[in-house]
């Protein structure tokens, strides 16, 4: 396994530290581990089983980003649009384009990293 880019081992921590801090949620929420007042009942252990899949696959695609994956590459892009999406729709809740530009910062700049030659061929994706 070579080593991975340093942008594409950041994308990786991002990815590993999301993944874990889903896994200590999804353990609250499923009745696990409790953090301050228990909250179980109203659908509440249902949310932490996803939030427990969810820290599964962000830990997976944190594995997979380091290993250079070509499925880690494409994981990473629809998390980035989704980011964008979201950046809109915060946009429109605060009524401000400062707070929506600030949100779609960070997938804006992962999608030009991910879109770069280089970065593509490290991931075994043509250019």
């Amino acid at each position: 396994m070579l080593r991975p880019p340093v942008g594409v081992a950041i994308l990786g921590f991002l990815a590993l530290v999301a993944g874990v801090g889903n896994l200590i949620v999804g353990l609250q929420l499923t009745g696990w581990v409790v953090i301050g007042p228990g909250t179980l009942g109203n659908g509440v252990f249902l949310y932490g089983v996803l939030t427990l899949v969810l820290a599964v696959v962000y830990i997976a695609a944190a594995y997979a980003l380091w290993a250079t994956q070509p499925w880690a590459w494409l994981f990473t892009s629809f998390i980035a649009i989704f980011g964008l999406i979201d950046a809109v729709f915060v946009a429109i809740a605060t009524e401000s384009l400062v707070y929506g530009f600030a949100v779609a910062l960070l997938p804006l700049v992962t999608l030009w990293y991910l879109s770069r030659d280089d970065i593509r061929k490290v991931f075994g994706i043509d250019a």
